[in-house]
């Protein structure tokens, strides 16, 4: 069972593993599920117990239904403590023609920093080699040259909460292999490499947090996150409607709209008249019969409940564009990619596009599959016969089939398509050691 790629998602509302392999000309997706998550808040591990008993029956549900023993799994995370920067080094190359030992050596230059004790290095993803002064260079291998530089977007996360994770694996019998950062992996999910090469924002809306990942020329160049995010608008909603949190969760889910009491003429030019976003807009002068806290039916206007919605997705909205003016002015984005499960909130993409004047759409991981297949010239049509698949090409699962991805290109290209390797290896010396304590 080596070939297997084992993924675990671990979100702040759901646990999603999946299991697959490269099997021939096609990728197999042998099993995909999730679960309820317990003892994560806002991308941050409370609850220590409670995680590890949402780890230990997603993976024996999993184990019972194939027969088999998962002993090693990569690990997907989200957590608003996650940071980017930016850095480079130089090195001669020592026989005037660039190996891969050459590149290794100046990667490590350029990750040569004192980070404060608290943090750890999760990737250090490459934006461009520079030979003799030549720029924009992906892949320096083979080429002539007395000087190699690179430029690297270091990501680091706090110590403390990839511990504490890691932990709760190892408590269940899991080594894990790798550590992924939700914002990285959505993006291989949804994207095709026409959206990095032209710069993009990716926007992975969850329940606990919002990654944002920045794009251009092919590379990522920012990554950020907020604490604001879908359980934001589910406990407005339950606070202002006076009602209880699961029910808050369906009204947002069945009736929620990220515009409220709109001037459909201003967005004429972009809703068709039988859309359903219409239909919806025009039906905002309805009621919608809840559950009070005491249980009783009260009928509250749904134009009451989409405004207590847009209140709180416009303030997202506000905390992206600040991170979006952050930015170098080199780097321009062209689109916006909505991902996660709050992207399906109605009106949404309209809403975000209308404050931030960039086309947006929503993202789903079939992209990135079929960009995957499309990339090693494999046959993509199983993507439509597996039905139980199907379920799960959604935005909810982006950062877990992105995961997956991700992964595949490793075993694929080896150590040449991810420098941090090297650097993953410590970290889990780092904490094997700290678990035999």
């Amino acid at each position: 069972m080596e070939d297997l790629i084992n993924i675990i998602d671990i979100g702040t509302s759901k646990i999603s593993l999946l299991i697959g392999k490269i099997n021939g000309q096609r990728i197999e997706v042998i099993f995909l599920n999730s679960y309820p998550t317990s003892g994560i808040k806002k991308g941050k591990v409370v609850d220590m117990e409670a995680l590890t008993n949402s780890l230990k029956r997603a993976v024996e549900d999993c184990e019972e239904k194939l027969n088999i023993k998962i002993k090693k799994s990569t690990i997907c995370y989200s957590g608003v403590d996650v940071k980017g920067i930016l850095s480079s080094g130089t090195v001669r190359v020592r026989k005037k023609i660039i190996s891969e030992e050459d590149v290794n050596f100046v990667i490590d230059s350029a990750s040569a920093m004192v980070l404060p004790q608290e943090r750890e290095i999760l990737h250090v993803l490459p934006v461009e080699f520079i030979v003799d002064e030549n720029n924009g260079i992906r892949d320096p291998v083979g080429m002539k040259g007395l000087r190699l530089e690179a430029k690297v977007y270091i990501v680091t996360a706090a110590s403390n909460q990839i511990q504490n994770i890691l932990t709760c694996c190892n408590k269940v019998g899991l080594e894990a292999e790798e550590v992924i950062i939700q914002a990285i992996a959505s993006s291989e999910g949804v994207l095709g490499q026409h959206d990095k090469d032209f710069g993009c924002l990716v926007i992975d809306i969850g329940a606990g947090t919002t990654d944002m990942t920045v794009f251009f020329d092919g590379y990522i160049r920012h990554v950020a996150n907020t604490a604001i995010a879908g359980n934001h608008i589910t406990n407005d909603l339950a606070i202002g409607l006076k009602i209880t949190h699961n029910e808050a969760e369906r009204i947002k889910k069945e009736y929620g709209n990220a515009l409220p009491n709109i001037n459909l003429i201003s967005f004429g030019n972009k809703l068709n008249e039988n859309c359903s976003l219409m239909q919806d807009l025009k039906n905002n002068i309805s009621e919608i019969e809840i559950l009070g806290i005491d249980r009783n039916p009260v009928k509250i206007p749904s134009t009451v409940i989409n405004e207590i919605i847009n209140a709180r997705c416009e303030e997202l909205v506000e905390i992206i564009k600040k991170e979006i003016s952050s930015l170098p002015e080199e780097i321009s984005i062209s689109s916006v990619i909505l991902t996660g499960g709050t992207s399906l909130l109605k009106g949404l993409a309209p809403f975000f596009e209308s404050l931030m004047s960039l086309p947006v759409r929503i993202g789903r991981p079939d992209v990135g599959l079929m960009s995957l297949c499309s990339e090693l010239g494999l046959d993509d049509s199983w993507l439509y016969e597996d039905e139980n698949l199907a379920k799960f090409l959604t935005p909810e699962y982006s950062s877990l089939i992105g995961a997956f991805i991700y992964r595949i290109r490793e075993k694929i290209y080896g150590d040449s398509s991810s420098e941090m390797d090297r650097f993953f290896e410590r970290l889990k010396k780092f904490i094997k050691s700290l678990i035999k304590i």
